[in-house]
């Protein structure tokens, strides 16, 4: 079998994979052509969370990991295991501490639901941009643009609780 056929063989393999097509719908992947989809899936980890599991503790040391959710909901809480946010599909967590490896993680997050999540840690990313820099500076962007994405809903729901508050004592 030549190298072509093989490169077929593997791209017909993970488009067939029902996570991928959630990971392929997901807004950030807008930007991405088709090649650039596969090979960013493929570097990627596929690990199922039963609900109820946590998958890190708020003060606990980075294990330099990003997560991305492409099934399920994932509560997050404070050290006092108060619940402030809720993630789902096309949500991102862990990028602070996979950028910091000195930073502790600064919530809890527990998987609210059984999760489907997409990882890749930080030293197979190192070697992904040694070896396929391309490929790593794709990454990275996708990355920044999940991120940019969530920032930008984060400032539309801090303005809407703005005009909310203000309207009320105004």
């Amino acid at each position: 079998m030549g190298t072509q056929q093989l490169n077929y063989a593997f791209e017909a393999s993970v488009i067939s994979n029902s996570q991928y097509r959630r990971f392929r719908d997901l807004h950030a992947c807008n930007a991405l052509d088709d090649d650039e989809t596969v090979r960013i899936f493929a570097c990627m980890e596929q690990l199922n969370i039963a609900a109820g599991t946590t998958i890190y503790e708020a003060n606990s040391p980075s294990n330099q990991t990003i997560y991305l959710i492409t099934a399920g909901r994932a509560a997050v809480s404070t050290p006092g295991n108060n619940i402030y946010s809720q993630l789902g599909e096309g949500d991102l967590f862990g990028l602070f501490t996979f950028l910091d490896d000195q930073r502790m993680h600064s919530a809890t997050v527990k998987a609210a639901s059984d999760l489907e999540l997409l990882t890749i840690n930080r030293a197979y990313f190192n070697l992904i941009t040694l070896e396929e820099p391309q490929l790593g500076n794709r990454m990275l962007r996708f990355m920044f643009h999940l991120l940019s994405s969530k920032a930008l809903r984060f400032e539309h729901e801090y303005a809407e609780m703005h005009e909310f508050v203000t309207a009320e004592h105004y």
